[in-house]
């Protein structure tokens, strides 16, 4: 088979230290909401990762990222061969804990299953930024297996990158 006629797709990307910033501004904001007992805090969170998992270009995490950290240069860029797509279905897991958490702590006197949920994302986004294991990753490659989601668009599945 001539595979210079073949076209090829081009290899999806993912900044890492994007990712990285984003996992810590989560970690922050969900750790002061729970610390200082402000669910208005885990609304924003909330609306955060709602944009970073449906229009990751407006996403207020890269806005910050590119707009202050980069030019700053307080990081730089780290871009690997990546699927981004199940970086944004964990985004959006996360979200909907978080709006569910928001839901919980302002329309019911269930605080403690509110502040629960808050802090799943909050130790699962920290589990990611410390050791590099990202729960939604794993959960979305293991629904593409059984047929639920699509596969991924990146040969070689899920693996643990680590820190």
């Amino acid at each position: 088979m001539d595979t210079a006629s073949t076209p090829s797709l081009p290899v999806p990307r993912v900044d890492t230290h994007l990712a990285k910033f984003s996992q810590a501004c989560t970690v922050a904001l969900a750790g002061l909401a729970f610390i200082f007992s402000q669910p208005v805090i885990v609304l924003i969170a909330a609306i955060v990762m709602t944009l970073a998992a449906l229009a990751p270009g407006v996403s207020p995490y890269r806005l910050l990222y590119r707009g202050i950290v980069l030019p700053l240069g307080l990081w730089k860029p780290r871009v690997v061969e990546d699927d981004p797509a199940p970086h944004r279905f964990a985004q959006g897991v996360g979200a909907l804990f978080l709006i569910a958490a928001t839901l919980v702590l302002f329309l019911t006197k269930a605080y403690a299953v509110g502040w629960t949920l808050d802090l799943i994302v909050f130790v699962l986004a920290a589990i990611n930024l410390t050791v590099g294991f990202c729960a939604g990753c794993f959960v979305y490659y293991h629904l593409g297996r059984l047929g639920l989601l699509p596969r991924v668009r990146y040969e070689g599945g899920f693996h643990w990158r680590g820190v």
